[in-house]
C-alpha cells in the first residue's frame, strides 16, 4: 500500500536528484558569469520556477573548488552593498561541465524512454 506524502514532505528521490545535479547546475550558471553563493541559490530557484531550492550548496562549491573546476575571484561589493566572495568557472570546469551535460542528457533520455512506455506494457 502506498502512503500519501504530505504536500510539503520531501521525497527521497527529489533530495537525491538535487544532490546529484547541484554541481552540474552550479557550473552551468557560472558558465554565464561570476556569482557569489547567495546569488547562486537565488538563481537556481528563479530559473527553475521555484523547483530547485538548494539552500546550502557549500559542499558542492568546496568540491568544485578543490577539484579545480571553479576558483575564487576577488571579493567585491554585491548589489546589496556587502562584500562577497565571487566564484568563477575554470577551463577544466568548462570541460567537466560539458561532460556532465553529456552524461545527464544520455541518462535522462534513457529514463524518459522507459517512462514513456508506462501504460503501453499491456498493449
Amino acid at each position: 500500500m502506498i502512503q500519501e506524502q504530505p504536500a510539503n514532505a520531501s521525497i527521497p528521490l527529489e533530495e537525491n536528484l538535487k544532490k546529484a545535479l547541484t554541481e552540474l547546475l552550479i557550473l552551468r550558471l557560472l558558465s554565464d558569469r561570476d556569482y557569489y553563493i547567495g546569488e547562486l541559490t537565488e538563481m537556481l530557484k528563479a530559473k527553475s520556477n521555484g523547483v530547485l531550492n538548494i539552500v546550502f550548496p557549500y559542499g558542492a562549491i568546496y568540491r568544485l573548488q578543490q577539484d579545480g573546476h571553479i576558483c575564487e575571484k576577488e571579493k567585491r561589493n554585491a548589489p546589496d552593498g556587502r562584500r562577497r566572495q565571487y566564484y568563477q568557472i575554470t577551463e577544466p570546469g568548462k570541460i567537466y561541465l560539458d561532460q556532465l551535460i553529456d552524461i545527464y542528457t544520455a541518462f535522462s533520455c534513457g529514463v524518459n524512454t522507459i517512462l514513456a512506455e508506462r501504460g503501453r506494457e499491456h498493449d
